[in-house]
């Protein structure tokens, strides 16, 4: 009864807002993750299809023990070391987006200091002072996002590392119990 109320509600505010009273709700995610089309939260379609893909356990019947032991634990580290992959990949490109238009400013402002330099104005030795703190002021904004980006990654490739190993142990697990299987005779 619930999930409905909140579906009801979703609607009910995308109708009154007139930009998304036109756009369906796509059902076949989870009603969790259901956003409008063509948005900001179509970054999260990936995440949202390996949510999907968690929720929906492994069933079958005529797969082997070891796979019907072993084959949910297995899929759901490999979800959660694509998820890593999806977080971390979304942190290189704010990353490379941040230090792009960094750069771009600074080139903005060389330029600047440039015809402040070769023009002879009464006021060249104060406009230069200003545009070499913002050169200064963009300098420390580029070391900041570098130390960001590195604390942000280190702690994402940490747990990247820590779900591989885990699925190792995992898929080692499984071809070891599978091993044993085709040894002492196949399905149970």
């Amino acid at each position: 009864m619930m999930p409905n109320k909140t579906y009801e509600l979703r609607n009910l505010y995308f109708q009154q807002n007139s930009s998304y009273a036109s756009q369906k709700i796509d059902v076949t995610y989870p009603r969790v993750l259901s956003w409008p089309a063509n948005g900001y939260f179509d970054r999260l379609k990936p995440d949202a299809e390996l949510l999907q893909e968690a929720l929906i356990p492994i069933v079958n019947e005529t797969a082997n023990i070891s796979q019907q032991i072993f084959g949910n634990e297995m899929k759901q580290q490999h979800v959660g070391i694509q998820h890593l992959a999806n977080l971390f990949y979304e942190r290189c490109k704010l990353h490379k987006k941040h230090i792009d238009e960094i750069q771009h400013r600074d080139l903005q402002i060389q330029g600047s200091l440039y015809g402040v330099i070769i023009n002879r104005n009464p006021d060249r030795t104060k406009r230069m002072s200003s545009l070499e703190t913002q050169l200064l002021q963009l300098e420390s904004a580029k070391r900041e996002e570098e130390l960001a980006f590195w604390k942000d990654t280190a702690e994402l490739r940490e747990k990247l590392f820590e779900t591989a190993s885990t699925y190792r142990g995992a898929k080692q697990r499984y071809s070891l119990f599978a091993g044993m299987e085709g040894l002492y005779g196949g399905q149970g």
